[in-house]
């Protein structure tokens, strides 16, 4: 917030809200330019830094009607409009433009923008451009940095973002290690999904458009999946998107659990002791495994299915010997599920120190 701004306290304290706050570090601006870019449309958009300044070029929808609310903001930046720019625009440019040293901005149309920390010092209409341009001005120091934060907030996005010459981003792709991974095409976005076997909580990569919106760990229904949900839309709330990919996931997620029960046999080994362990350990078992055998008995591993067990009046458990042959997750499960049935089997009988010594004698 510059002091050269004549406005009142409440005023001051809206645009900061709106400014400083939105600011992830120093070289961040660069990104809001180019995500307000892509919300309008951009398919190209080509980032160069020279010296002391930032050029951003895109073939985005004109952003003639931008500079106009940027410079009523800017002259006037009462709480009211502020707040109605940022429902109705989003703040993004306004951010990058106050928290620059300077920054010119130049529409496709002609229309021109000129300012310093924020305030605006000229504003005219040109020759028309073949692009929308917009240049920040900041410390050069910024410069790996500013790769460092597109990198990171830009993974997949939509456009071609070219920085210095060199494309960024490259096609979201889930771990190596994900079980049964999938992509889904749906009306409102791009869903890459599967189980992440090696951890505990669901993991929820929000995308919009290819730019970062948010990454969630929510509780696992079932099995912990790994997913990125890429929306069509850049919207003003990213909450909005947020709640759109919560609810595509889970209903996604219920469903690739009922394929990997299907399939559970047709799993290796170790992935299908990794499921089951993860499984015991949850509070209770999904319904689409209480027929799939997940349990060992003495004729082998994963003989007896939940469901059979369910039926039994009495169930003998243990290491070695019983109805069932259990680990510690396993003999928590039944313990804890079928608690009125279940029964620990007897130590296997060990001879007695006094009559193997006897018998010895006898010899």
């Amino acid at each position: 917030m510059n002091d050269a701004l004549d406005v009142s306290v409440d005023d001051r304290r809206a645009l900061w809200a709106l400014t400083a706050r939105h600011l992830r570090s120093a070289a961040h601006p660069v990104v809001l330019v180019v995500r307000q870019a892509i919300r309008r449309g951009a398919r190209h958009i080509e980032v160069r830094t020279r010296g002391d300044s930032v050029v951003v070029t895109d073939d985005g929808n004109d952003l003639d009607r931008g500079i106009v609310t940027l410079i009523d903001a800017l002259q006037d930046p009462h709480a009211g409009r502020l707040h109605a720019l940022e429902r109705e625009h989003g703040t993004d440019l306004l951010v990058a433009v106050a928290t620059a040293t300077s920054a010119t901005l130049h529409a496709r149309s002609g229309q021109r923008l000129t300012t310093s920390h924020g305030v605006v010092t000229a504003a005219a209409v040109g020759a028309p451009a073949s692009g929308n341009v917009v240049v920040l001005h900041r410390s050069r120091k910024l410069r790996a940095l500013e790769l460092q934060e597109l990198r990171a907030w830009l993974p997949s996005p939509r456009a071609i973002v070219v920085v210095d010459g060199k494309r960024l981003g490259t096609a979201t792709t889930l771990p190596a290690t994900t079980v049964l991974p999938q992509s889904l095409q749906f009306a409102g976005g791009l869903l890459q999904i599967g189980f992440a076997l090696d951890d505990t909580v669901t993991r929820l990569t929000i995308l919009a458009r290819g730019v970062w919106v948010a990454q969630e760990h929510l509780r696992a229904r079932g099995l912990p999946l790994v997913a990125s949900w890429d929306d069509d839309t850049l919207p003003v709330h990213p909450l909005d998107v947020v709640a759109v990919g919560r609810e595509v996931v889970a209903a996604v997620g219920d469903a690739a659990l009922r394929t990997l029960a299907a399939r559970f046999h047709d799993q290796p080994t170790t992935i299908r002791r990794r499921v089951r362990s993860l499984l015991l350990r949850a509070p209770r078992l999904p319904a689409a495994f209480f027929d799939i055998p997940l349990f060992d008995d003495a004729t082998g591993p994963f003989a007896v299915s939940f469901s059979s067990l369910q039926r039994r009046k009495k169930l003998v458990i243990g290491t070695a010997d019983g109805d069932v042959i259990v680990d510690d997750d396993a003999r928590a499960f039944l313990q804890r599920l079928l608690p009125h049935s279940v029964v620990n089997a007897l130590p296997r009988p060990r001879r007695r120190l006094g009559f193997m010594l006897r018998e010895l004698l006898v010899r």
